[in-house]
């Protein structure tokens, strides 16, 4: 994600409609009109704008709704993380349901990524290399055991954190995945009302009948970052 757009609309006597807006290299500690919390209103206070650290973190706090944002730059890319009631998710009307289909039934299957065919064929494809005339192979490759190896330096517990983080390193190569999935998992940590479930490790979809899980999952199909990003944004 290299660009960003949260949209607060006009509350009661509470808040004026903010827009904050967000690009690569240019993380503001304001809303676009400039100011800092929501408006001349009343309830003004209770929507504003912390920089925690100039260019790269920021956080939105929207009392009147209960919602926390956290917005960062990690190398070339924003991440965010939100925290929101659920009545506030599902007060939304039927006509615009659609926009909360991936926050709520998670990616189509056409857009899931089967995570063991990805890391089968990284397998294959560098057994192959093997074989063939040898080369010096760029710096930011990875095999899956290098992926694994950099991101457990970060999370050492295999989640659902630790599992993104090395299919992130395998198709891209760029480490600043691995500082993403960190900081992802940190801000759950801070985010999340109940610390016995911080680590996750379910499915992005329901085994069949019959077949059950084992005792330490890892995730047979994995969404892809487009669709992540977009389920990211569908919740404001």
């Amino acid at each position: 994600t290299s660009q960003l757009t949260i949209i607060f609309k006009s509350f009661q006597e509470c808040v004026e409609q903010k827009v904050y807006q967000a690009e690569m290299d240019e993380l503001p500690a304001a809303f676009a009109d400039g100011s800092k919390n929501g408006g001349d209103k009343h309830g003004a206070n209770s929507l504003k704008i912390t920089e925690k650290v100039s260019g790269q973190h920021i956080e939105i706090q929207a009392k009147y709704i209960g919602t926390t944002i956290v917005v960062r730059q990690v190398g070339r890319y924003l991440t965010f993380a939100v925290r929101m009631p659920e009545e506030v998710v599902n007060a939304v009307e039927d006509r615009d349901s659609q926009g909360l289909y991936l926050c709520l039934r998670g990616c189509p299957l056409n857009q899931q990524i089967d995570f063991q065919s990805v890391r089968s064929a990284q397998a294959t494809d560098g057994r192959a290399r093997r074989k063939g005339p040898s080369s010096p192979a760029p710096p930011e490759a990875f095999t899956y055991e290098t992926a694994t190896a950099k991101c457990r330096e970060k999370l050492p517990v295999e989640d659902l954190y630790f599992q993104s983080c090395v299919f992130d390193l395998l198709t891209t190569g760029d480490v600043n995945f691995m500082l993403a999935a960190y900081y992802a998992f940190e801000d759950v940590k801070m985010l999340h009302s109940n610390k016995d479930k911080l680590h996750l490790y379910e499915r992005t979809r329901e085994l069949a009948p019959g077949n059950g899980a084992p005792s330490r999952p890892t995730p047979a199909l994995w969404v892809a970052l487009l669709c992540l990003s977009q389920c990211w944004l569908c919740l404001l």
